[in-house]
Formats: structure tokens, C-alpha cells, sequence
């Protein structure tokens, strides 16, 4: 029996369910599915298309996120460079909200399968600096004193 294509593209455009899940789902290989979703110019119910290949948005996620990232580490850099507390407070909150951000977006989208373990890495390191720089001597860093 051939895939139920007509279901394939409503699961797509519900847009509940990664590529991979499809894939899984219909018993297909995912370029299949990235294949014939391009061809027929399918659309996620929230716009999103497919794209060279894989879907517009999550893939500009992935590059958002590691841009912002960066910013997070400039920001770090700067206020240690300065010895500029304020700096790093700021730099402190935007990790931990960028990092929330980040993963809710990443299990929204279904991206977990795309980790990038160096940007893990680094986002773990800078939280580590910004707990040690922002943390008066002598008090516990767990406890955040904002």
C-alpha cells in the first residue's frame, strides 16, 4: 500500500510534527517528505515553507540562535574587560532568558535533533563566568542577589 500523501501534507501543515516524525510516521525517508513538500509548495499553518531543502524557519532559528549567543558572550567580555558589574548582570539575565528561549523553541520546533554541542558548550561556559563575575566574594553563587 502507497503513503496517504493527502495526510502526510495535513500532518505538515498542522505543522505538530518534525519532518523526521512524518517520516517515522508514513514509514518514508525524511528527503521524501522535504522533497515533495517543496515540489508542492506545502505551508505550515503558522506560514512556514520548505526552503533548499529544509524548512524556512527552524533553520533560521538555529543561525538566530548562535547569533545571539554571541551577543550574550560580547557582553560578557566587555563587562569583565571593564570590570563593569552592570555589564555582567545584564549579560547574566540575557543568558538565562535567551537560554529558556532557546530550548523552548528548540522542543516547539521539534530541533533537538539538530544540538549544536559546541553552542551548548559555550552558553554553559559564559553562564559559569557571568555566575563568578556577578557574584559577590564570599556568598553563595546559587542564589541569585539581582
Amino acid at each position: 500500500m502507497g503513503i496517504d500523501w493527502q495526510k502526510v501534507r495535513e500532518d505538515f501543515e498542522r505543522g505538530d510534527i518534525s519532518i523526521r516524525g512524518l517520516a517515522k510516521r508514513y514509514g518514508c525517508h525524511e528527503s521524501t517528505v522535504r522533497r515533495r513538500a517543496k515540489k508542492e509548495g506545502w505551508r505550515r499553518r503558522d506560514g512556514t515553507s520548505m526552503k533548499g531543502g529544509s524548512e524556512e524557519k527552524p533553520e533560521n532559528l538555529l543561525h538566530e540562535h548562535r547569533r545571539l549567543w554571541k551577543g550574550v558572550k560580547k557582553k560578557l567580555i566587555k563587562g569583565l574587560e571593564e570590570s563593569d558589574h552592570d555589564e555582567l548582570r545584564i549579560a547574566k539575565t540575557a543568558c538565562e532568558v535567551l537560554s529558556n528561549v532557546v530550548k523552548g523553541e528548540r522542543q516547539a520546533w521539534g530541533l533537538e535533533e539538530y544540538c549544536d554541542r559546541e553552542l551548548l558548550d559555550d552558553a554553559e561556559e559564559i553562564t559559569k563566568e557571568m555566575v563568578r563575575s556577578t557574584v559577590p566574594p564570599g556568598t553563595d553563587p546559587s542564589v541569585d542577589r539581582g
